[in-house]
This record gives structure tokens, sequence and C-alpha cells, in this order.
């Protein structure tokens, strides 16, 4: 599997500080510790382009990281759900995330990240809700595969097909990270 480079470019206090670059951009969205970062760093040729933590709630920013010189850019979205932060901070974060995914013209693709160990969970199922409607292209990328046996995997995956189109990765072992790039390849195509 090729690999990208990946660069950190900057982290951003909200939409309004978000670079005007017309780069295409694709986003990183889910829970807190469902595992953003650690895909990140899986997809790069660079050692660790993203922090790691085992804490939920350490992405408080819309983090940036440039993409094959300036290709296209990912961007990590701060994680929903549980989150050591004041609920008035994870509210504005909510709040920035809405108004990116629905306003951010270089946005063309998101990949939304769903724990295979529990696919369904009502705020995943909201987001997916959200994304339909607003007819952006996505991607259910099914994090921590490694962790199910095959036959979990299978009814993860038979589960989540409601969430939207169904791909099971590992950051681990690699798995599905291929297929995850060739679809980020034809989102930022267009």
């Amino acid at each position: 599997m090729r690999k990208l480079k990946v660069e950190f470019l900057q982290a951003c206090a909200g939409p309004d500080d978000l670079p005007d670059r017309r780069v295409p951009e694709v986003a990183l969205a889910g829970r807190s510790n469902v595992g953003k970062s650690s895909l990140l760093n899986a997809l790069s040729v660079e050692r660790k382009p993203a922090r790691t933590s085992g804490r939920p709630g350490c992405t408080q920013t819309l983090n940036i990281f440039s993409v094959d010189g300036g290709r296209f850019h990912l961007v990590d979205l701060p994680g929903y759900g549980y989150a050591r932060a004041p609920r008035k901070v994870r509210h504005r974060w909510t709040e920035w995330v809405e108004r990116y995914l629905m306003y951010r013209v270089e946005l063309r693709g998101i990949i939304l990240l769903v724990d295979a160990r529990h696919p369904g969970m009502a705020s995943d199922v909201d987001l997916s809700r959200f994304l339909m409607e607003l007819g952006r292209p996505y991607i259910v990328a099914l994090t921590k595969s490694d962790k199910l046996s095959k036959s979990k995997l299978r009814s993860s995956v038979d589960r989540a097909q409601d969430l939207g189109p169904v791909l099971p990765v590992s950051a681990l072992k690699g798995t599905g990270l291929g297929e995850l790039l060739r679809w980020v390849d034809q989102a930022v195509a267009v």
C-alpha cells in the first residue's frame, strides 16, 4: 500500500480561522477516542504527524494536515461524545463541526470513523443522517476492526450498513487502508 506524505499545517480555533487556500479537503470525523489520529498516522509516510492519546477529547481544534506537498488537506475534527472538557467547550466543537461540514467549499469528502466494536451508537447515527441530508460524499470507516473475530466483524459491518457505505479498517494492521486511500483520491479529484 502506498502512503501519503502528511505534514501538520495548522490548528484552527474554529471555522473562521481555516486557511483560504482553495485546496481540496477531506475531513476525519468521529467520536472522541475512535482513532482519527491513529488512522491519519497509519496513512502517513512520516513517523507520526498527528498526536495520539488514550484520553478522549485531546483534539480540541480543527487540525489541518497538508498531504503530498499541498495536493489536498486532511482535516482532523474535534471528536464528539465523551471528552474531558467542559460542556460549553464541547458544544462549541459541535457548532464548529456543523458549520465546517455545511459550508466549507473546499470540503470534498468526509471519513466518518466508527468503532467496529460499537456500531450504531446514537451520536454516530446522528452524524451519518446529517451527512446524508447534506449530500456530501462520505464513507464509514469501521476502526479497530482488528480487535474483532471475522464473524463479529461481519456482524458489525452488517449493523453499520444503515450509516452509509462501510469499510472496515485497522490503523494497527493496515487493513482497508489501500481502499480508503483510493476513496480519498476519488473524492479530491472532483
